[in-house]
Order: C-alpha cells, then structure tokens, then sequence
C-alpha cells in the first residue's frame, strides 16, 4: 500500500510516478482536490482515465493544441475526485481488477536490493501462486517525510476459487476491505525498529520469526505466519530460503521492491560531456548549454498529460527569457528503450508533438550515459532541474508541471543562486 502523503504530494505536485503505480497493483486512494492541498484535476496531476476513455483528444487549453491518444500517445482526464492506477509504461489500468491478475509473477529467485534481501520460494509454495490458491503481493509503508520506509513486506493469502474471480475494487477503501476478506497466511518483510512492537496488526500474523538486523541497525526482518492458517501452508512459507544483504541506499522515487537504475547518479553535480540527437535527428553535445547562463532541463515522456500541457508554457519561457541569457531543454525519456536503443515510434510522437504544441526549443534523445546519469531511473514525470554554461546542476530539481509565472520564478531564483555564487 502506497503512503497516502506520498500520493497526496504526488497530486499537489501534478506529477505522475509510474514504478508507483507498477503492475503489481499498488493501490490507488481516493483523494480530493481539497485534500491534495490544490486543485488539480486528475488530468492535471497526471492521472488518466479508464482505458476505455483514453481514446480522446487532449484539448486545445490542454496542450496548446488538439492533439489525439492515437497521434501522439497522451491520455484524458477522469474523474477529479479520484485516481486511476498506471502501469510502468503509463497505461491506465481500469479501477477493478480480478484478485487473481493482482498477483505476483512467479520467479526462481527475488532480490530487493532497496530492502537488502534476497528470497527463494519452495516448489509447492510457487506451484499455489500460479494457480492463484495462494495470492503473493506486496505492501509498504513510508516515513511521513518520505525520506525512508517504515516497513516493507510480501504477503501470501489464501483465495478461495469464488475469491479469485472476485472484482476488487482499486479506489477508496475497497482495497483495504478486501485485503481483510481473504486469509492471511503468511509475510516476509523488513521493519524500522519502532514498528517492532505493531507486527501483529501490520503484517495481520501472530507468530514472528526474527531472521537479522540491516548493516545500520535500523531495520529488522521478519518471516511471520498466521498459525490460525492452514497448516500445509504455513508450513511452505516457512520453508522459504532467505538471505539479507547491505541495503542500496533509499530512493524516492522508486518503490522499494523495484530495482536500482543502472548508472544512476541523482546527486551528479554536472551532467558530464555527451553525444547525443534531438528527434529530428540534430547533433547535440553539452555545448547545447554553453550559449546560455542558465537552461532549464526538462525531462518527461510523450504519454504524461502534465508533460504534454505544460509543453507551450515552456516555450513561451524560452521565448520571454532567451535573450536573457535563459535556455530550455526538454528530454524525451521514453524516446530510448530497456536496451539503450531508440525507440522509434516514440520519435515520431515527440515530433508530433513538437508540431502540435509548437515549441520551439530543442527536444533530445537522451545520450548513452543519461547525462552522467542524472536522468537515469526517473520514475517522476515531469522532473527538470536547471544547468549553468558549463554544465554544472543548479539547484534542487523541480518535480511537476508549472505553468508561466511559476517558471518565471523557478527561473529567476535559479538566477540569483548563480550570481550569488560568482
């Protein structure tokens, strides 16, 4: 289960985090505009609507311009009281799902190294998860500054064969209610020490197997069952091969059962020299910078909705602040595939994009090493940062769409930091 702050800020923040809302079937809340501190439109904050809508076009207010799911990939607002739940590459997913599709893809092995640990599932134990006799899911829980987790757990339950067709609901509480209505059976999972004394009500078990302590001391892991459970199947959770390793440092933008990205260098100081194209197939090199005291990066990808809306503003910036010595730089992060290579039918989205929203600045590919691997891993779109003349990363980056004046700002602060350091 997602930390309802972490989604909350996510919506204030108009940015749409994929890993957060992964496959696996992270839950969605139902969270206001008033709650979310702002109002923002399901569209606004990156949300979409049921697959069923997505076939709409983006208004003209939207992006600048009307520009179809099937031209240029985007996605349509839904209803603004609530969320919809993406897959990682931005797809909605409908707000019900069979209990069964919410399980787990089987696996000879399972390494998390965000939590430091390994696991290994007997035969039986994988044998129940593919015939979804057993459901294998994960929760987690942040720190209220979400600068860490609290705790991170799978769970196995047991689901009756009316229970595996069941429809479950993804909004509000029809998540948490049904998690109640099946048998837990049994969890693995790492905990901050101050959570200790709660395992019982956090994990929904009663019988707890210490199995160490993370390098610093802060966590500790848990093999636990519900021995009211059957016993055939608390028996093959037990018999479940762990190994704890040292935890990769956390990351915030991930979930804590996804993996590190490769190369990824969040805290690079400059972005390092680079080879690389725009989508028309321009020459580029850190040079691209070099032209201007200060450029504004944005990284986003052709079906986020904030992305695509906040595209013109960005070009009236370029176009107000240029002569000021202000660049602007947009990143097409779904322009290159898993495998390093372009994608593309991606290209040609960026390009309609680019005719349909009118912008003038340039749009690259982003470059084998991903800028000395500042934009390696984003799961967060729209992410920008700023970069001076000679490459170096100014500031804190800036999560979320803005519109004209906010950027106005955003820039002028950028500025002032520049100068105060000469």
């Amino acid at each position: 289960m997602m930390n309802k702050k972490r989604l909350m800020a996510i919506l204030a923040a108009g940015v749409l985090t994929a890993t957060s809302f992964s496959p696996a079937m992270i839950k969605a809340e139902s969270v206001s505009a008033e709650e979310a501190g702002m109002a923002v439109p399901a569209d606004a904050a990156g949300m979409s609507a049921p697959a069923d809508a997505a076939g709409a076009a983006v208004s003209a207010d939207e992006a600048g311009a009307a520009v179809s799911a099937d031209e240029a990939g985007a996605v349509v607002a839904g209803d603004s009281s609530e969320t919809a739940v993406f897959s990682e590459d931005g797809t909605p997913v409908k707000k019900t799902v069979k209990a069964a599709d919410i399980n787990m893809k089987v696996q000879d092995s399972y390494d998390f190294p965000f939590l430091g640990l390994k696991a290994v599932l007997p035969e039986e134990l994988k044998k129940q998860i593919e015939s979804s006799d057993m459901l294998m899911i994960t929760e987690e829980e942040w720190n209220d500054d979400m600068t860490g987790f609290k705790y991170a757990f799978f769970h196995w339950n047991k689901l009756t064969e009316d229970q595996k067709n069941e429809d479950v609901n993804l909004l509000g509480a029809g998540y948490e209610d049904w998690l109640k209505s099946i048998e837990r059976v049994g969890t693995l999972g790492v905990y901050s020490k101050d959570v200790i004394d709660d395992l019982d009500s956090i994990t929904g078990c009663n019988e707890h197997k210490e199995l160490g302590t993370s390098e610093d001391g802060n966590y500790k892991y848990y093999l636990s069952i519900n021995k009211d459970a059957e016993s055939d199947l608390t028996d093959e959770i037990e018999k479940i091969e762990t190994t704890i390793t040292e935890m990769t440092a956390f990351d915030p933008n991930k979930s804590v059962f996804d993996m590190p990205a490769e190369n990824a260098n969040p805290a690079a100081e400059n972005v390092g020299a680079f080879e690389t194209t725009d989508i028309d197939g321009n020459a580029y090199t850190e040079k691209v910078f070099s032209d201007y005291d200060l450029t504004l990066v944005n990284c986003f990808t052709t079906w986020c909705s904030p992305c695509v809306n906040e595209m013109p503003d960005l070009d009236k910036l370029y176009q107000e602040m240029k002569e000021k010595g202000v660049g602007v730089v947009g990143m097409v992060i779904d322009s290159v595939g898993e495998d390093g290579t372009t994608d593309e039918d991606t290209v040609k989205k960026a390009q309609i994009l680019k005719e349909k929203t009118g912008v003038t600045y340039p749009l690259l590919i982003p470059d084998a090493g991903n800028m000395n691997g500042r934009i390696s891993g984003l799961s967060s779109f729209p992410e920008s940062f700023f970069v001076d003349k000679d490459g170096n990363i100014v500031g804190d980056p800036i999560m979320g769409s803005k519109n004209l004046e906010d950027w106005k700002a955003a820039v002028e602060d950028a500025l002032e930091k520049i100068n105060s350091e000469k």
